[in-house]
């Protein structure tokens, strides 16, 4: 799988995460188990690391911890989750909670979740940082409109790793000035919400996906809209959510081969907009 290098550290991060909303928010029923410990190893044979969760997605961080321990993943696994609460020891009891859930002692990736309480949260995970229980510190919003105050806090906090927020080929304020800023700052980006919940594929409905996408080594919708995605410089990573193996293995094609140049981009976002 193609990567792309984190830029506080340069460690490379595979460019196509899995997201776990609303797709690992259920119960491990056998069946469901199945297709859960199928999709995450598809994803791994691909290549695939970052696996992103929330204290918000009910039942998801559970279920990661029990599938990644049922298929003994968790060496493979760049875990990131978040914060999502007011107030320090709230705080702190809730990241514990996300790790026990996990069923790991240290992870990857821990980001305020939509900025709440953002800077008590970022003071404790500074601290958790320097001790070792967290490797890298992010922060996320779900809006476009936040965008001014990720951008705040970015440049208040120049430590911060990453940065995870909504983009897509459908709505693509992103690329205004944010993802500039984020590169300025060298500042990882998750992009999540990548198909917007679906409404991608409510959109184009039966029209074919065009020819000229083969080019750049896109043979569905699916890839489409994430190489679109990857093939700005500053998106380090998309985190489609799936619990659907056949909809895992189809993302994880757009993390190979080469990605769509300038000129292909543009022709992309203007062959979507005529739809």
């Amino acid at each position: 799988m193609l990567t792309k290098p984190i830029p506080s550290s340069g460690e490379e991060l595979p460019v196509i995460g899995l997201g776990t909303y609303r797709a690992f928010n259920t119960s491990l029923n056998p069946f469901k188990k199945k297709d859960l410990q199928q999709v995450v190893n598809l994803f791994f044979d691909a290549g695939g690391t970052l696996i992103d969760s929330s204290p918000m997605y009910g039942k998801a961080e559970t279920v990661t911890g029990d599938v990644l321990a049922s298929i003994n993943g968790h060496d493979k696994a760049f875990l990131a989750t978040k914060v999502w609460t007011d107030g320090q020891q709230q705080g702190i009891n809730e990241m514990e909670d996300s790790l026990r859930k996990m069923r790991c002692t240290e992870i990857e990736l821990m980001q305020v979740h939509n900025l709440v309480d953002c800077d008590t949260h970022l003071k404790t995970l500074r601290d958790w940082q320097a001790a070792g229980r967290v490797k890298y510190i992010g922060i996320t919003h779900y809006t476009e409109s936040a965008f001014g105050e990720l951008g705040s806090y970015l440049k208040k906090y120049p430590w911060i790793d990453f940065c995870q927020f909504p983009y897509s080929i459908a709505r693509r304020d992103a690329e205004d000035y944010f993802f500039d800023l984020c590169a300025d700052l060298e500042v990882a980006t998750l992009i999540n919400r990548p198909f917007e919940q679906d409404g991608l594929f409510a959109k184009i409905k039966r029209s074919p996906v065009p020819a000229w996408a083969a080019d750049f080594g896109c043979t569905s919708w699916a890839q489409f809209f994430l190489k679109y995605i990857l093939g700005h410089d500053p998106a380090t990573c998309a985190i489609p959510a799936t619990s659907n193996p056949d909809h895992m293995a189809d993302n994880l094609v757009a993390g190979e081969g080469r990605l769509p140049d300038a000129a292909e981009l543009k022709k992309m976002a203007d062959y979507f907009d005529a739809l």
